[in-house]
């Protein structure tokens, strides 16, 4: 039942990316439709690297703190998936690939898939580990250790 379905969502999609993009072909030119599909993909080859650099390096300062990247690790899904988009052909697939690179646009998605999944994303501490500004989480002991001179 799930490959009908996304068979179906797929189908429906590439039906309306050809529709506008022969209905803008149909206004700007053939010239100018193809300048843009091939300026959207080489635009998003750039701002993947980019956006995709930055979440590199908010992951690594994660990992550093020792800390789970979970959310850093969502936003670079989307980037991914922004990216797939934009270098696909065609404007609607444009329109979504740009919104995932924009960092409020990936803010929402990330607060809805927390919501929806939140019970399967893992917090951002280890288990065991204390944060002083948090403290130990419920149902963890604390062992204090202090050192004689």
């Amino acid at each position: 039942m799930l490959k009908w379905i996304f068979f179906t969502l797929a189908s429906a999609f590439v039906a309306l990316e050809v529709t506008v993009l022969l209905w803008v072909g149909g206004h700007i030119g053939i010239g100018w439709t193809l300048v843009w599909i091939i300026g959207s993909s080489l635009l998003g080859i750039a701002m993947v690297r980019v956006a995709g650099l930055h979440a590199v390096m908010r992951i690594h300062r994660r990992l550093r703190e020792q800390e789970l990247p979970t959310q850093e690790l969502l936003d670079m899904a989307l980037i991914l998936v922004g990216g797939f988009f934009l270098i696909a052909p065609g404007f609607v697939s444009d329109g979504i690939g740009l919104l995932l690179l924009l960092s409020p646009v990936r803010w929402v998605v990330r607060g809805l898939f927390s919501v929806i999944y939140g019970q399967l994303l893992p917090s951002h501490y280890p288990p065991g580990h204390f944060n002083a500004t948090r403290g130990p989480a419920a149902g963890e002991d604390v062992i204090e250790i202090r050192a004689q001179d």
